[in-house]
């Protein structure tokens, strides 16, 4: 569901705290979830290298990261 226009921000804030919390705390992710956390956090680095706020970033730290929080299938451990 989108936020309201005047509360994306506040809303988008908390649920982003709550996605680095999981980061932080190495909680497992989905493949799915995995995939859009790392499509999210290179749309945002991407936007901010655009705009000047960053130089540049690692793409493939990037993806290392996420490809660490993804639950392994039994199969796979």
């Amino acid at each position: 569901m989108s936020n309201m226009s005047y509360c994306r921000f506040t809303n988008t804030r908390s649920d982003l705290n709550d996605c680095l919390d999981a980061i932080r705390e190495d909680k497992r992710l989905s493949d799915v979830e995995a995939k859009a956390g790392r499509w999210m956090f290179d749309e945002f680095l991407s936007f901010c290298r655009e705009y000047g706020v960053i130089e540049s970033y690692d793409q493939g730290t990037l993806s290392t990261l996420f490809e660490g929080l993804e639950e392994k299938e039994r199969g796979d451990e």
